[in-house]
């Protein structure tokens, strides 16, 4: 069975096509060139698609199916991207609709961090497991969970979102429209800057910004786990605050969810035990000792391949429905 994936992103977007045991035949990416605007993202994703399918001398009549993973947040039903904070401009956008309407096909779309939590569910290293987490740890911060074997999608199409659950009332204010969510304090982008301000305005000398090149636009989340690694004093007491955040959210989803699992996105696959170790130090604080021990906390192993593989596994799902 051929099925069409399609991943889109803020910064890129994939196509790719594949089948329902996960296996990629062919794969191509673009710049999503997010402030050109939908109609012109979309229609650049379409030609791309086409010259897939044609380089790999396939018809849009050998495909089963279309899958797409989209950023959140979204209405499934009527197959809108609402209003993704890192895609300005990309407002209710129907995207489900739009590619219906090029391919003819059925298409079906999900939140990303939903389609990588049914990736790691049929394809992934715990793939069946029962009670299982994803939460995507990159730019952003999002959750998909699979309970009892199905997703859990939620009434409004927002179950998961546990980077918008607020930690602190008092905290600083979220594009989302709260104050003090995970996302601020654990999310990649928020992290780098957040380190950037305090190093620049508080003029601090620490092997961040040494990593960095001397360049304060140079500080991401690599520079502060590498300098973690140095025993920075700064870095490490930042980190020990990263953590203390991380371990307060991802308690809260112990506490909830009992899960079996939890898989973490790209900081942890490239953080690795740095970040796993302490995070499981941490974690005691903010659940229940029966649920940490019961539940395995691990870094993806699907790597790069996850967007294509998020994407054909919502085609997947939606067909045996």
């Amino acid at each position: 069975m051929n099925l069409l994936g399609i991943d889109i992103g803020g910064t890129k977007t994939s196509v790719c096509i594949g089948d329902e045991k996960g296996r990629i035949v062919a794969s191509r990416r673009m710049p999503t060139r997010t402030p050109e605007g939908p109609e012109s993202g979309i229609r650049r994703t379409i030609e791309l698609a086409n010259s897939l399918l044609s380089e790999n001398r396939l018809t849009l009549k050998d495909i089963e199916a279309v899958g797409i993973s989209a950023p959140g947040p979204v209405s499934v039903p009527p197959g809108l991207m609402l209003a993704p904070p890192n895609m300005a401009g990309w407002v209710n956008v129907p995207v489900v609709r739009m590619f219906q309407d090029a391919f003819h096909r059925p298409v079906f779309m999900n939140n990303d961090a939903n389609a990588c939590a049914l990736a790691e569910y049929l394809f992934g290293s715990c793939r069946g497991t029962q009670n299982l987490v994803y939460l995507t740890m990159s730019t952003g911060l999002g959750a998909g969970f699979i309970a009892n074997g199905k997703l859990v999608q939620g009434v409004t199409d927002t179950g998961g979102e546990i980077g918008h659950h607020v930690l602190d009332i008092n905290g600083p204010p979220c594009p989302c429209g709260q104050r003090g969510c995970l996302e601020l304090y654990c999310g990649g982008l928020n992290v780098a800057n957040r380190l950037r301000e305090q190093i620049v305005t508080r003029r601090i000398r620490t092997a961040i910004l040494d990593l960095a090149g001397g360049d304060p636009a140079n500080i991401d989340f690599k520079t502060f786990v590498e300098a973690v690694k140095q025993d920075d004093p700064f870095a490490v007491q930042a980190w020990h605050d990263y953590i203390e955040r991380l371990a307060q959210g991802v308690g809260t989803v112990i506490m909830f969810m009992n899960p079996e699992v939890i898989l973490m996105g790209t900081i942890a696959i490239h953080a690795g035990e740095q970040l796993l170790g302490s995070l499981r130090a941490a974690l005691p604080r903010y659940a229940w000792k029966p649920g940490v021990e019961a539940c395995r906390i691990l870094p993806s192993a699907l790597g790069p391949a996850i967007g294509d593989l998020s994407a054909l596994a919502v085609a997947i799902d939606n067909l045996k429905k």
